[in-house]
């Protein structure tokens, strides 16, 4: 008998189990009782995540966070960095990051989008497919799915980029309180707390547990204008009803205040890196003034999921609410309230030899917004440009089945249904109005093998889809813009090879792949500066290609190493003007790596030596900055150190240094239709200089 505390184990333990050579003459089911009592049914831990990723026929992998907190963990890129497929750059040291898989959303320099990001499994992307860093919390996460491409069905994602989940504990599996301070480099200082547990029964039977987190990060930055502060709370709270009954309820609301550097010059970031843009409007500097060139944003988050299981069925059902403000003092004065609300029912079956899966997800959203004109000084100045009410509205269904074909071979299928609206309402610039709806229809088919009970090998054929966002420039109602289509193959391999006795193991996690898109949303600026210069169109055909690699080896206990190489070949697909050049935007090697020293006591989850040292680095080769390919962003290298010490099971520490060499090199530029071979505008974002940061943790019990 074998016995499961929460959802998603018990849905992985399903799927695994069929592919066990005991499940040819029975249901799965037979041998699993729901016990309910030792875990969330909602919430999945972080073992179950990685069962589940066995599951999947393509490029998925667990970030453990834990991991993560042996050096900073501020901003996206300290959590995602090292993940297999993804790359990501921190714009200025914030919260604010580059960031794309396979190619998503590649050459959108600002705000992000490709991607479906979730916390808990409930979407924070507003209803048109845009997101925002600042909204999530990684300290409060204990791991993340990265699910790449179509092999975020689950989540009901078809994008080219697939999703990223944040999951943070429940009370069963965080039962203490904990804290963490980070000090550093260029006034950086952040805090955090959370604290969990599980209540006594009350009257009815009805057992609740709870896990609430806080933080507050400052920094002024490596750079002038880069000032950043924000404060953030969420928490989740779950009732259990019975064994098989479970509704949790999520909070969280956020308060960031960022001021923006923006561009600079080459010549600029090869003399000092550290200064903001220093262009003129009318005698004055406008990333200069602390009220201006800035993204300050609130928003508040409602969410509930319940999960109730009958036999072989597990029902899911889930809301979600989130309101959203932005003041955005840039060429213009942009004021934002953006609502959203959406949620899932989904429904999981095993029927005989197959594991069915049901879902139906909705989302609508209204963004209302004006646009000013501005003094450069933070102060509106004439009556709006542009009034508008950008409204969404999604539906997603899919039914996917997972089927034990022999003992070690399942094949997956799956389709789904999108079908989104796009609609402006603008009263003032009438011309902007439009009313565009999309729709496709994504297959998908996949195979998974054990080679062994730990190695697996992987290959599968998808469609992916993407409606445009707004804010797309250039669509109107004479201007339409195409969804983005393609059709992606993968294949790849996963596993693990260890010996305890000899302190080895081995863990890797590859994949290659082909997407072949239609429409790919492009686009350029030719004054990074003046978001009016920029403009999105439709590229007919293009080519992603590429391998992801993620690899992390420990030889007697003591010696352990991290690598993970992403391999980007993308590509025009013989356009009439620029052939096959590559597109612009990202370097078509990227490797990070870090190789540690460890000693000491066992102490702690991790059942490593509590100490570590080792350096770790960062190599990216050249990238195309222009469609024409005329002008890169030069290849860099950057080392770091880490130490740290779990001092007992209640202390631990760490010391993360950074850039050690002082390297000047920009992590991010602008993407432009054609440099003509070299620019003296302003287009390069430095990255950080020579950094250290040190931190302390405490837990209670």
């Amino acid at each position: 008998m074998k016995k499961y505390d929460l959802k998603l184990t018990f849905i992985a333990s399903v799927a695994l189990q069929m592919m066990s050579p005991s499940y040819a003459n029975h249901t799965v089911f037979d041998d699993v009782i729901i016990t309910g009592r030792f875990g969330s049914i909602t919430q999945g831990t972080i073992d179950g995540a990685k069962e589940n990723v066995k599951t999947i026929p393509g490029g998925a992998s667990i970030v453990d966070l834990d991991q993560v907190r042996e050096g900073r963990q501020s901003t996206w890129s300290d959590s995602l960095g090292m993940a297999p497929g993804v790359f990501i750059q921190d714009r200025f040291g914030s919260e604010e990051a580059r960031i794309s898989i396979r190619g998503s959303a590649l050459s959108r320099t600002y705000h992000s989008f490709g991607i479906k990001v979730l916390q808990d499994g409930v979407p924070i992307n507003y209803a048109d497919g845009f997101f925002d860093m600042q909204t999530v919390d990684p300290n409060a996460s204990r791991y993340v799915e990265v699910l790449r491409g179509a092999n975020a069905t689950t989540y009901g994602a078809t994008t080219l980029g697939g999703a990223i989940n944040f999951v943070a504990p429940t009370g069963y599996d965080n039962p203490e309180v904990f804290s963490r301070a980070e000090v550093g480099s260029f006034a950086y200082n952040k805090f955090f707390g959370s604290v969990g547990g599980v209540a006594k029964p009350d009257i009815n039977g009805n057992v609740w547990d709870y896990y609430v987190a806080g933080s507050q990060t400052k920094q002024d930055g490596f750079r002038d204008h880069a000032e950043m502060e924000n404060q953030k709370a969420l928490g989740n709270f779950g009732v259990k009803v019975s064994q098989n009954i479970e509704s949790r309820f999520y909070v969280a609301a956020v308060r960031s205040r960022t001021q923006l550097p923006g561009y600079l010059t080459k010549s600029e970031l090869n003399a000092d890196p550290s200064i903001a843009n220093s262009s003129t409007s009318g005698g004055i500097y406008p990333y200069r003034v602390d009220a201006n060139r800035r993204r300050d944003v609130d928003t508040q988050r409602l969410a509930n999921k319940t999960t109730i299981r009958d036999g072989n069925t597990i029902y899911e059902l889930s809301a979600y609410f989130m309101n959203y403000s932005l003041w955005h003092p840039i060429d213009a004065i942009i004021e934002q309230n953006a609502k959203t609300i959406g949620g899932h029912l989904k429904v999981i079956k095993s029927i005989d030899r197959h594991l069915i899966t049901f879902a139906y997800l909705p989302s609508v959203g209204s963004t209302k917004g004006t646009s000013r004109p501005t003094n450069n000084q933070g102060v509106a100045t004439g009556v709006p440009t542009s009034n508008y009410d950008q409204q969404s509205n999604n539906s997603s269904l899919f039914v996917e089945d997972k089927y034990r074909w022999t003992d070690k071979t399942t094949l997956v299928g799956a389709l789904q249904y999108d079908r989104a609206n796009r609609k402006v309402v603008d009263s003032v610039s009438t011309a902007n109005n439009y009313d565009y709806t999309f729709a496709q229809w994504s297959p998908r088919f996949g195979l998974i093998h054990d080679l062994t009970p730990t190695n697996q090998l992987f290959a599968s054929v998808s469609r992916n889809f993407e409606a445009p966002i707004f804010g797309l420039g250039s669509m109107s109602a004479t201007t339409p813009r195409s969804a983005q289509s393609g059709e992606t193959y993968e294949m790849g391999a996963r596993g693990v090879s260890s010996n305890v006795s000899k302190g080895y193991r081995a863990e890797w996690d590859l994949t290659i792949y082909r997407s072949n898109l239609k429409n790919e949303f492009f686009t350029a600026c030719s004054n990074p500066n003046n978001t009016s210069t920029c403009s999105t169109t439709n590229v007919p055909a293009t080519i992603h290609q590429g391998l992801e690699l993620g690899s992390y080896f420990l030889f007697k206990n003591k010696y352990e190493a991290r690598v993970s190489l992403l391999m980007n070949d993308f590509k025009y697909d013989g356009n009439p003007t620029l052939g096959n050049n590559r597109l612009p935007g990202i370097p078509p090697l990227l490797i990070r790596g870090e190789a540690l020293y460890r000693w000491g006591n066992l102490i702690g989850s991790s059942g490593l030596p509590s100490g570590y040292v080792g350096p770790k680095f960062e190599w990216a080769t050249k990238a195309p900055m222009d469609a024409a390919n005329t002008l890169s962003n030069e290849a860099y290298v950057i080392w770091g150190l880490k130490a740290g010490q779990q001092i007992d099971k209640n202390w631990s520490w760490f010391a993360d240094a950074r850039n050690l060499t002082n390297k000047k090199y920009a992590a991010t530029t602008n993407i432009s239709s054609n440099y003509f071979g070299g620019t003296t505008a302003a287009v390069y974002y430095p990255g950080d200089g020579r950094s250290l940061y040190v931190g302390l943790d405490r837990k209670w019990d």
